[in-house]
């Protein structure tokens, strides 16, 4: 579950960068019905600004479902994050994805895996903007709180998350 924070000055623990510029939402505001459910306990909604998605951590790159519309990033410790496209994107059968970085890879941070031409996603699409669902899958068993804020986040600069295990949090 996520804890929403606004003020994060006095949390430590480990943070984990934005793989996007835009904004940060709760997951019942994507335009989606599937991830207004709540059904995934640590999810969260990106309303994208700019259309460069790069690596938040080091770590393995996949892609997964239809028109490899769900990017994979597992790093060491077993976390994952998940970035999932918008499901009529398959529509497009790949237009409108440039990828930067072949998949099945080692990456480093801040390293471009993606732009997207949101200009002609959102028109194809009819769509007023492009919204992502991002989904942390923490490495079980994890005795851990992650805490997310409502913000304007830049891509590899800014924390999306910040991890506090109980090594973390004392």
């Amino acid at each position: 579950m996520i804890s929403w924070q606004q003020d994060w000055r006095k949390i430590t623990g480990a943070p984990i960068k934005s793989p996007f510029t835009g904004a940060v939402l709760p997951a019942e505001q994507h335009p989606e019905p599937l991830y207004q459910q709540n059904l995934l306990p640590v999810a969260i909604t990106a309303k994208l600004q700019h259309g460069l998605i790069v690596a938040p951590f080091a770590g393995l790159f996949t892609t997964q479902l239809d028109t490899e519309r769900r990017l994979v990033l597992r790093h060491a410790s077993g976390l994952r994050l998940l970035l999932e496209l918008p499901s009529n994107i398959i529509d497009l059968h790949g237009r409108g994805l440039h990828w930067l970085s072949n998949r099945q890879l080692q990456v480093n941070a801040g390293q471009p895996l993606l732009q997207l031409d949101l200009a002609f996603l959102e028109l194809e699409l009819e769509l007023d903007a492009l919204y992502c669902a991002l989904v942390l899958d923490l490495p079980k068993p994890a005795e851990s709180k992650v805490f997310c804020r409502q913000a304007k986040v830049n891509a590899a600069q800014d924390p999306l998350f910040i991890i506090q295990t109980s090594r973390t949090s004392a």
